[in-house]
């Protein structure tokens, strides 16, 4: 089945007279191969339309040869909605809640009328968390471009390289691995700067010895890499806490990765590295989840974390980190991060970088 074919199947759902507004930007891509930023896709048992202002009318028919264009010229969304509500006499119409802001939903309110609007949350996302082959391809290359930048950029690591100053770098080096782009902002963060688990890198100078949480991730074809690593800054050896505590992360991104596979809840991949963390004392410093699904945005389902439901299990075909992190306010921070596919035939580990101290 196409990607629209299980679409609709799940729209039965909503009743024969529904449609679906699918406004999120990833949503609008991975159904319609739409790259533009504006744009909402129209989606009925029967229809496939994507309504887009003249800014990318060229774009969308090139992109989406087999949906129905609608141009907007002197109206709103909303108004362009109504009109294709009255033509397939729809009664029912589902939109992502997540996606659309208030003032929005109450300008549809006002010109859809007589038509039931139903908030809906995930529909495409579970569609989207079983990664194709060629989406899977787009990812490993992602991951293959951070690779590549990471080995390029590591020797620039070393006492009074500035911290903001590596971060561009880093970002110009995945541009001539072949990246697209940035899935986000390279963190780079040493010493007690790294005990931020979302540090923004900053006009600070490393110092021989101490330990630089990288995180960085490319986007390659649309479609997201993560990896995170923890270096020492040569020089001064690591402190005996750092080296303690850098083996108790890596322990636990190995339990964390040796119980990943089709079917086990995202929760207990989190209980297992966690409580390798636990058990060496650090509890306390490991705030965030072990891990999260990665496509087309770096952070979406499943989750790897105690607050994922304990109904939500990782399916054959996800792509998700496992990250585990201990973080010492005021002194260090360390953070290791593994990409990974995971396949009905066992999991391919897809960030090939060396995790070595």
């Amino acid at each position: 089945m196409t990607r629209l074919e299980r679409l609709r199947a799940d729209l039965g759902r909503l009743g024969t007279d529904a449609a679906l507004v699918v406004s999120a930007e990833a949503n609008r891509r991975y159904l319609s191969g739409f790259r533009g930023d504006a744009g909402i896709l129209w989606v009925t048992s029967q229809d496939a339309a994507l309504i887009t202002d003249a800014r990318f009318w060229d774009q969308a028919e090139q992109e989406c040869p087999d949906w129905r264009l609608v141009r907007l010229e002197g109206q709103t969304y909303g108004q362009a909605l109504a009109q294709l509500t009255a033509e397939r006499g729809i009664r029912v119409l589902g939109f992502e809640a997540a996606a659309v802001t208030y003032q929005t939903y109450l300008g549809w309110r006002r010109e859809l009328r007589g038509v039931r609007l139903r908030p809906l949350g995930g529909v495409v996302e579970r569609l989207r968390l079983v990664k194709e082959p060629e989406e899977v391809a787009a990812i490993r290359g992602a991951a293959q471009a951070v690779d590549q930048a990471f080995r390029r950029w590591l020797p620039l690591v070393r006492p009074g390289a500035v911290e903001r100053e590596l971060a561009a770098e880093l970002e110009h080096q995945l541009r001539l691995a072949g990246a697209e782009g940035t899935s986000f902002p390279p963190i780079v963060a040493g010493g007690a700067h790294g005990a931020q688990p979302h540090a923004v890198a900053a006009d600070r100078a490393l110092e021989a010895g101490e330990l630089v949480v990288v995180d960085v991730g490319a986007r390659l074809d649309g479609y997201c890499s993560d990896m995170t690593r923890t270096v020492a800054v040569p020089g001064a050896p690591s402190t005996d806490e750092a080296r303690r505590i850098f083996a108790v992360v890596h322990q636990a991104l190995r339990a964390g990765l040796a119980v990943l596979r089709p079917g086990v809840r995202g929760r207990d991949v989190d209980a297992a590295a966690r409580g390798v963390i636990e058990a060496a004392g650090y509890g306390a410093c490991f705030g965030h989840g072990t891990g999260h699904g990665v496509g087309l945005e770096v952070h979406e389902g499943p989750g790897l974390s105690w607050r994922t439901p304990p109904g939500v299990r990782v399916p054959a075909g996800a792509v998700v980190t496992v990250e585990p992190g201990i973080y010492l306010p005021g002194r260090l921070g360390v953070r290791l991060e593994e990409l990974v596919h995971v396949g009905a035939a066992g999991t391919e580990i897809l960030s090939r970088a060396g995790l070595g101290l």
